[in-house]
């Protein structure tokens, strides 16, 4: 099997949990999240922040900050679902707490309650120094059946 991007675009067959686990999903890679642990319910993952993602203000852009956080909280949800599983996010809030403007951040990705249809997970960002730079929260939707299919 392909072990890049091209395993996503080029497929015709939704990506197993395995591949999803090797290697980023097309965003992943594009922004370089790189995961750090990875088990049942808790992810983390880190990336270098730089000026080529900068806002007009010379700062880390927001949506890359919060895409670092979604990431870890989809994963950790995802973690918890069967093979035949899948899930979209119902919402997504995120409290952006300081300025970036290089240097390694850390996504910490965990569900606080899973449930049979809904799910709520939080993520922490901090910086290298361990100082929170923001907070989010997502309510996840479990999908089944035909619901799941081709996800």
């Amino acid at each position: 099997m392909r072990r890049s991007v091209e395993t996503y675009v080029e497929s015709d067959e939704p990506v197993g949990r395995e591949t999803v686990a090797e290697i980023p999903p097309p965003i992943g890679a594009l922004l370089g999240f790189e995961p750090v642990a990875m088990e049942p319910g808790s992810v983390t993952l880190e990336m270098e922040a730089s000026p080529r993602f900068a806002n007009p203000m010379g700062t880390l852009h927001g949506g890359v900050l919060c895409d670092l956080g979604d990431a870890a909280m989809g994963y950790s949800y995802a973690s918890t679902l069967s093979e035949e599983e899948s899930f979209t996010t119902l919402e997504l809030d995120v409290k952006f707490l300081k300025p970036v403007w290089k240097g390694t951040l850390r996504a910490e990705g965990n569900v606080v309650k899973g449930g049979r249809t809904v799910g709520l997970v939080e993520c922490d960002v901090t910086d290298a120094e361990g100082s929170l730079v923001a907070r989010l929260e997502s309510v996840c939707l479990t999908l089944r059946d035909e619901m799941a299919a081709g996800r």
